[in-house]
């Protein structure tokens, strides 16, 4: 009888259980940064790691309204380097559109960065996943060791 008793309540527990709603908790998953690699165009070497742009002139900035605002910007990279550009701009600007910010390298070379985030949801989890990305006019490629988004110059 006890077997009986123990085997009813193991059945009622999992079908108890299975009907909870598992969604019952707010899941949201902001953009992931953006990692950007300036290189020579044919060569492919980063160009802030041979020194040719230096990260104390580098910034990322865009426009609400008239008002000039900077995004965060951090160097990170593979061990002992720290020399791809890291940034939050996915969250920054309203997602579902395409937002334009600039990457100033120095007082010659400005590119401008279009990027859309979109809204994604499974119904328990918001995710806000990149949804394109283009440089100057042009869609970007990405280095398949970092995943960072390379700027040929």
């Amino acid at each position: 009888m006890k077997k009986l008793a123990l085997l009813a309540t193991i059945i009622a527990t999992m079908f108890s259980y299975s009907c909870l709603n598992r969604c019952d908790v707010d899941c949201v998953n902001p953009p992931s940064p953006l990692w950007l690699k300036v290189v020579d165009k044919t060569t492919l070497q980063n160009l802030i790691a041979e020194g040719f742009y230096h990260r104390d002139t580098i910034k990322i900035y865009y426009f609400d309204g008239v008002t000039k605002k900077y995004a965060n910007i951090y160097y990170v990279g593979p061990v002992g380097q720290n020399d791809i550009i890291q940034t939050n701009i996915g969250i920054l600007q309203p997602f579902e559109q395409l937002n334009t910010f600039y990457l100033y390298l120095n007082q010659y070379d400005t590119d401008t960065i279009l990027v859309r985030y979109v809204k994604s949801s499974d119904g328990c989890c918001t995710a806000y996943p990149l949804d394109s990305i283009a440089i100057n006019g042009k869609y970007v490629d990405v280095d398949n060791v970092d995943y960072s988004f390379l700027i040929k110059k």
